[in-house]
């Protein structure tokens, strides 16, 4: 399992809110973008950093999505792992052995959620978080701030980063403290191609 899952566990989603001023429009596009994507599929690599380490753990993996309920997310080094989340089943292969199951348990559908909803920008609506945008350079890096005190222990902020012609997801920054995080770079992004269905099982 990615280091994400452990601090998505504490995300907490609520009713849609809103986003005030000229930030509301970048928003409102990003998500009228996605409404209009049936599946991603990306490079990526993670990169854990943390004052326990002596170097960042770095891992690079496939990352698929469909639309509605399909995530494959594959770790291929340092080492071969991945699970899948296909509607309601969950396949998982931990290098040695694939484990397969019927039905989410509360962790499988948090970050089923989190990923669907950080991808299409739609978290951007939760009013779980503070939010500002910064425009720079062709990016928009949005960062969340959890606003429930539970979440906050766990979770400093959440950077966004996308590319405003695209309106792809570049990257995804997770702060546990300022000095320990997850960082996520997506790569080589398609939108819209055919996966087969072979991906999902």
């Amino acid at each position: 399992m990615p280091f994400i899952v452990n601090l998505i566990l504490f995300t907490i989603f609520s009713l849609p809110g809103f986003i005030q001023d000229q930030d509301a429009v970048f928003a409102k596009k990003l998500q009228d973008h996605y409404k209009t994507v049936n599946s991603i599929s990306a490079d990526f690599m993670q990169r854990k950093q943390s004052l326990l380490f002596d170097e960042p753990l770095v891992s690079k993996g496939l990352f698929y999505y469909e639309n509605p309920d399909k995530i494959r997310w594959e770790q291929l080094t340092p080492s071969a792992n991945y699970f899948i989340l296909n509607k309601e089943e969950v396949i998982q292969f931990d290098g040695k052995s694939v484990k397969k199951s019927a039905g989410l348990n509360m962790q499988m559908s948090i970050f089923r959620q989190f990923i669907v909803s950080t991808v299409d920008g739609s978290i951007l609506n939760d009013p779980s978080f503070e939010k500002s945008f910064q425009s720079k350079n062709g990016k928009m890096r949005i960062s969340l701030v959890p606003l429930d005190k539970r979440m906050a222990k766990r979770l400093v902020k959440i950077e966004l980063t996308f590319d405003e012609q695209t309106l792809l997801l570049d990257q995804l920054k997770m702060y546990e403290s300022q000095e320990d995080f997850t960082e996520i770079s997506f790569t080589n992004q398609k939108i819209n191609t055919s996966i087969p269905e072979s991906i999902f099982q």
